[in-house]
């Protein structure tokens, strides 16, 4: 339907039913001049929709067509609009709220300048006019509480430039006593309450005999409340009433007489739930509002009624009155603390953490049959927290309070029933086990506050529990264990009075251990077969939580370790077995050491198991096993690692010859099953060099001049290099990691020689090759230049220079597998340059470390830089598709000016010239991924081209930067005022702020020119930013050496740039 077609009561016609053609046509409608008489016209309608789409077009006419309207007109429109809201007082809802959505939208354009005060004159107004028009003062009152629920909320949503909203909301401000006030008259007409008074008006007293209006008041009240209460004597009337109305409600909740519905409940509880979490509010009234909170919720009606949500099982409900009590307490935990013990309010604060004590423990199974008892967790945290910060010491209400919560939440963490649990869905399990972690925070919260004496308590549970243990009842005596093992972190390793009684000799013995290797037969129905598995990980993860005890009682790890470990055959309990054995060998390096055969032997097992062990806990065992074997003398851990050594190259080689074996002509995805073997292994040799690195505190003492750690590493090198074993298997590795890249298996590429490898086996080689290369010596670490050839010989076997007919036959992949090869060079960048340290041994020296780390680098860069030129015509738009390879290629850059500047001199110059054109393209996009490491490697690349990076810095690398910035930085500077200026999203401009700041501070006068050059253009950077907009902007920029001011100058001329004057951006 088109406007052409009907006049404009066919058009009403339409519109009345309505039609799809007439909805379709109305918003072209509203784009007319006509629409505005037509939609006085639709109001005055019989018809309910007419009306509705009548008091539309006047919203969006006002909204978006004001500025068509002259002086007169405008003025004129005040008086029709208060004229229409009156007449549509009478109903329906929809369209009296459509109608005032219209004035308040008229309001926005002319507070303040003309129509101040408006919400008192459009009240008087719209009483007046009904009272001329003959209608009721209840119709009356329908249009001011409908405008002061909708008045708020448009007014947070409008997008007034700065000037207008700061006189808007004055004018708000002003209004809120008033609006509160009549607001407060309609809440306050709920039966039973005797809140109202005389002066109330009659339409309050009308509209509060209505649930419907009172919850709508709330809500208004809500709404209000975010422009903040000006003063006490507002705030806690307001709040006193609120709070005599939730008593109210209660009683009739509790009562059931049905006065008040649920929605009226929620209205009022999120209002006074506004108020006691504000935060300000909280600063300014502290005594005053956490006063009247704690007298309010120290009566018995706040107790009644969670007591009736208990007892019918009602959560939602509880959830609705727990909501304001938990914000109460979250944010005057201090103020809570501090009155515990004083007097009146002493008593309240002893009733609130009842309170408190009733929503923790709030029937049911969190996640199952409730959803409440998390709610006061954060609480109990903050309470801890101001009792830990406070001078008041131990107060004996609040120490009560947390020995009760001890108790409370071990309940609430027992597993539910066999049959709830194993017949209950994935997500239910999963909220219990996410709520069962904030329990553990909660308990050890706890701890901090009883200490000994809620140790001693589990530690009694928990031993009477395994005494009496039964497969029928066993929830709550894994729930103590979970309890224990909550708190094991924050109980000191010098506990000497309650842990022996639970990890003494005879409970070790008598209970625990026998638990962990108890078995069932395999007739045993699931239910038995789940409670046996939950108590054995239980007992584990309390064996795992007090790693550093087992350290002062190493008497006890021959008892202990090995139970661990022979849980390890039963795959449900792998992955609990494993977390208690890495504990164990993190706290007991040293006292463990001496057991260095057997923890070989251990992870020799691991090893031949296969699948038995899942990869990711063969890794952790591998790692943690490395981490025991570190604490023996080089020449000791050598040799008890030889026998693992030379099984894991044993079980390489066999993976590699799967890989080998796997059918010719499959496609990459389809060769990964046969590489997976390799891969899981390969990842144990990663787990292995993790774990036998020297700690970084060694290797930086010895590199800051140590003679005594130095000569330490120097050893530990030699030991190494003159160990068959190690070399043997160093060796076997390398010719592994070749051999994947010879694997028949791979699709080649006869013309350019390029090999499809799998990437996930990719990254694991060159991971491979990362944990082994460090500044200090390592067991494992290949020799530099066979390490630095291997990767070379890699890169062209997989990456290359990517010619178009490769690219045909292997797609995208090697874009998908540079990030893995520049990683691995960086790392190498990092580790091997100059100086050499003498435990580096066999490393050539500083000319041949340059040259070849520079080959390697070069070789990468230019064959990414031509990659990404054929990727699309323009160099630009190839960087916005491969972001990420910028990425990591501007990490390695920044690596290289960090640690060693001088590898780019070692480079041919055109290569050096490819990534400096590769910056400005990557700097003109306005792409996060590519900007941001682009904008910090020039940032770096500036600040040395002004000071040599280090005093060992050759000169040809300092004159390489300075010739750099002279060729390219007034195009570095001009691509960063073009972003600035438009070209890129706001959200990047601290990164361009950044560059700009090191650019100005380091060559202040060449960024003079080439700024004053580049500005000088027409319409450069947008033909928003006029002269003197640009000269301040040069003026501010060279004028300021602070980063903060920087910013902000950049801040504001991008907005002149970007034409947001005057609106919340500029805000």
């Amino acid at each position: 339907m088109s406007l052409e077609e009907f006049d404009l009561q066919s058009f009403a016609q339409a519109l009345s039913v309505p039609t799809q053609e007439a909805l379709a046509a109305l918003p072209h409608f509203q784009r007319q001049s006509e629409a505005w008489h037509f939609a006085f016209e639709l109001l005055r309608s019989n018809n309910i929709n007419c009306r509705f789409y009548g008091a539309h077009t006047l919203h969006v006419k006002i909204s978006r067509d004001w500025d068509t309207l002259d002086s007169e007109r405008q003025a004129g429109l005040r008086g029709e609009l208060l004229r229409v809201v009156v007449e549509q007082s009478d109903g329906p809802l929809n369209v009296l709220n459509k109608v005032n959505q219209a004035l308040v939208a008229y309001a926005l354009h002319t507070i303040p300048t003309a129509w101040s005060r408006f919400l008192g004159t459009a009240i008087e107004g719209i009483q007046q006019g009904a009272l001329q028009a003959g209608k009721s003062s209840t119709s009356a009152g329908h249009a001011i509480v409908d405008l002061l629920e909708l008045f708020p909320e448009e007014v947070n949503r409008t997008l007034a430039g700065q000037a207008q909203r700061g006189g808007l909301i004055q004018d708000v401000k002003e209004s809120l006593p008033l609006a509160l006030e009549l607001l407060t008259g309609v809440v306050c007409g709920l039966p039973g309450s005797t809140a109202t008074t005389s002066n109330t008006p009659e339409f309050c007293r009308q509209l509060g005999q209505s649930a419907g209006w009172r919850t709508r008041a709330w809500k208004a009240i809500l709404q209000w409340l975010q422009f903040g209460v000006p003063s006490d004597t507002l705030l806690v009337p307001l709040l006193e009433m609120s709070l005599r109305q939730l008593e109210t409600m209660a009683m009739a909740q509790i009562s059931g007489s049905g006065v008040v519905d649920d929605d009226e409940v929620r209205a009022a509880a999120a209002a006074v739930d506004d108020i006691v979490s504000n935060t300000r509010t909280a600063a300014q009234y502290t005594r005053t509002v956490g006063s009247l909170g704690l007298t309010w919720f120290g009566k018995g009606w706040m107790s009644d009624v969670l007591k009736h949500c208990t007892s019918v099982g009602d959560g939602q409900a509880a959830l609705v009155w727990g909501s304001m009590l938990v914000s109460f307490g979250e944010t005057y935990s201090e103020f809570i603390l501090a009155k515990a013990g004083d007097g009146q309010l002493g008593a309240h604060v002893g009733t609130y953490l009842q309170l408190m004590l009733g929503l923790t423990q709030f029937p049911g199974h969190h996640g199952f049959s409730e959803e409440v008892s998390d709610q006061p967790l954060n609480f109990w945290y903050l309470l801890q927290e101001a009792l830990a910060d406070g001078e008041c010491g131990a107060v004996p209400a609040v120490t009560h309070a947390y020995a009760s919560l001890v108790r409370a939440l071990v309940s609430k963490s027992a597993y539910p029933a066999a049959d709830e649990w194993l017949d209950g869905d994935r997500d239910e399990r999963d909220r219990f086990g996410g709520y069962r972690r904030e329990v553990g925070d909660a308990l050890l919260n706890a701890y901090y506050v009883l200490r000994s004496d809620m140790l001693g308590v589990l530690v009694d549970e928990a031993v009477r529990g395994l005494s009496a243990f039964s497969l029928d009842n066993w929830q709550g005596t894994e729930a103590v264990l979970f309890a224990l093992r909550s708190i094991g972190e924050a109980v000191a390793d010098s506990e000497a009075e309650h842990l022996p009684r639970l990890f003494s000799a005879d409970v070790l013995a008598g209970h625990l251990l026998p638990m962990i290797q108890a078995t069932i037969g395999s007739s045993a129905d699931r239910k038995a077969q789940w409670g046996l598995t939950s108590i054995k990980a239980g007992i584990l993860g309390v064996i795992g939580a007090f790693g550093d005890w087992w350290r002062a009682h190493p008497d006890l790890l021959p008892l202990v370790v090995p139970c661990v470990t022979s849980c390890l055959a039963h795959p449900q309990l792998v992955p609990a077995a494993v977390s208690a054995f890495r504990r164990i060998c993190d706290s007991c390096r040293e006292q463990l050491a001496d057991a260095s055969e057997s923890m070989v032997h251990l992870a020799c097992e691991v090893l031949l198991a296969g699948g038995a062990v899942p990869p990711r806990e063969q890794q952790r065992i591998f790692e943690s096993v490395a981490e025991v074997l570190m604490a023996l003398p080089p020449p000791a851990h050598t040799a008890a690692l030889a026998p693992l050594a030379g099984a894991l190259a044993d079980r390489l080689a066999a993976s590699l010859a799967v890989l080998d074996g796997a059918p010719l002509g499959l496609a990459v995805h389809d060769v990964e099953p046969y590489g997976e073997p390799l891969v899981s292994h390969l990842r144990l040799v990663e787990a292995l060099a993790s774990g036998l690195q020297f700690s970084d505190d060694a290797e930086g003492r010895a590199l800051m001049g140590s003679a005594d750690d130095a000569a330490a590493l120097a050893v530990a090198a030699q030991c190494y290099c003159a160990s068959p074993a190690m070399a043997d298997f160093r060796r076997r590795v390398g010719g592994i990691l070749e051999g994947v890249f010879a694997a028949r298996v791979w699709q080649r590429d006869e013309s350019s020689g390029m090999v499809a490898v799998d990437d996930t086996l990719l990254e694991c080689v060159l991971s491979v090759i990362n944990s082994t290369a460090r500044r200090g010596p390592h067991v494992l670490a290949m020799d530099f230049v066979e390490c630095v050839a291997f990767v070379g010989n890699a890169w062209a076997a997989v990456i290359a220079r990517p010619a178009a007919d490769a690219r045909v036959a292997f797609g995208r992949r090697w874009s998908d597998q540079c990030p893995a090869f520049l990683k691995c060079i960086s790392q190498l960048v990092t580790v091997y340059s100059p100086p050499t340290s003498k435990w580096q041994l066999g490393k050539p020296d500083v000319a041949t470390t340059d040259a070849m780390l520079a080959a390697l680098l070069t070789r990468a860069i230019d064959d990414i830089c031509a990659g990404i030129a054929s990727e699309a015509p323009a160099l630009g738009v190839a960087i916005e598709q491969q972001p990420v390879i910028c990425e990591y290629v501007f990490d390695l850059c920044t690596r290289v000016l960090q640690t060693r500047p001088d590898l780019l001199a070692c480079m041919p110059p055109p290569s050096v010239g490819r990534v400096c054109e590769l910056s400005v393209h990557a700097l003109s996009v306005p792409n996060r991924l590519a900007l941001r490491p682009t904008a910090y490697f020039l940032t770096e690349l500036i600040r040395l081209s002004a000071t040599p990076a280090k005093p060992s810095s050759s000169s040809s690398a300092s004159e390489l930067l300075q010739a750099l910035w002279a060729r390219h930085g007034a195009t570095w500077l001009r691509t960063t005022l073009a972003a600035i200026g438009g070209t890129h999203p706001r959200s990047l401009l601290p990164n361009l702020s950044e560059l700009l700041f090191a650019m100005v501070r380091n060559h202040p006068e060449s960024v003079r020119l080439w700024m004053n050059e580049a500005l000088a253009q027409p319409g450069f950077p947008s033909v928003h930013a006029d002269d003197t907009a640009k000269r301040h902007f040069v003026q501010h920029i060279l004028a300021t050496r602070s980063m903060v001011r920087v910013k902000a100058v950049v801040s504001d001329f991008s907005i002149k740039c970007r034409n947001l004057q005057g609106t919340n951006y500029a805000s």
